[in-house]
């Protein structure tokens, strides 16, 4: 639940951390996995050599079981909660990848309205964990998503209110047939964009499709990374695994 007091409490000794290790262990011969991917967000920065200590336990246990470790990891930002516990530098001494989740520019909650992921943005952040953090890129996967979200702006007693929902590719696609929308090519982001009104209400959508998704996996490319991931399975139209497969190779 991305909860920080259950994170805290499971990292907290020895104990802890290994009862998590023997289960992990026992979830992937089970289940016959070919690896571990480990997600820990919303951690409190206290318990950021623990979450370190955590995976350096681990990993030996899972490459001994013959199983490739990765971790997911936020750009580099001055959140303390949801960036600053990540000792990226440390974890990519330990990991075999790292995925750069690099998604959310602009958050569900954020109060204004914008891209999941510009393309500016998202080269930036790569760039600088490899430069701050000196991660390899071989160990480097690009994190890229699957959805994008509809903003809504509207005045409410004198005061711009923005709101949003997060939507898959096909959802968006439909919308824009259905609404007969035209979009319109942003250089500075590097993806589509429509906007259109309802009820009111200013409705704002920085579309991903095949021509943005083809954009990031040119960064894979251009700085010779690992590959890449994605968030989420569900979330992309079908041809978004053929423009992966193509532009890579």
């Amino acid at each position: 639940n991305f909860d920080p007091d259950i994170a805290s409490q499971a990292l907290a000794a020895y104990d802890t951390r290994i009862h998590m290790i023997k289960q992990l262990l026992g979830f992937a011969e089970m289940y016959e996995l070919d690896g571990i991917n480990i997600d820990f967000e919303n951690v409190y920065l206290e318990d950021k050599d623990r979450l370190t200590q955590f995976v350096r336990e681990l990993t030996p246990f899972m490459h001994e079981q013959g199983l490739v470790v990765s971790i997911d990891v936020t750009i580099r930002g001055g959140s303390p909660m949801w960036s600053l516990f990540y000792d990226r530098k440390e974890l990519g001494k330990i990991v075999d990848y790292m995925i750069v989740m690099t998604y959310d520019e602009h958050w569900a909650s954020s109060p204004k309205a914008g891209s999941v992921a510009s393309l500016p943005w998202t080269e930036k952040g790569i760039v600088d964990i490899m430069e701050e953090d000196h991660v390899p890129a071989s160990k480097l996967l690009l994190g890229v998503p699957y959805y994008t979200r509809i903003w809504t702006e509207e005045y409410v007693d004198g005061k711009k209110k923005v709101t949003s929902e997060a939507r898959g590719m096909e959802y968006i696609q439909n919308l824009i047939t259905e609404k007969n929308l035209i979009p319109v090519f942003l250089e500075d982001v590097g993806q589509h964009y429509v906007e259109y009104k309802e009820d009111g209400k200013t409705k704002k959508i920085w579309i991903e499709d095949s021509v943005s998704m083809r954009s990031r996996i040119e960064l894979v490319k251009k700085y010779d990374l690992a590959g890449v991931a994605s968030w989420r399975r569900g979330f992309e139209s079908p041809d978004i695994w053929e423009t992966i497969q193509e532009t890579l190779n």
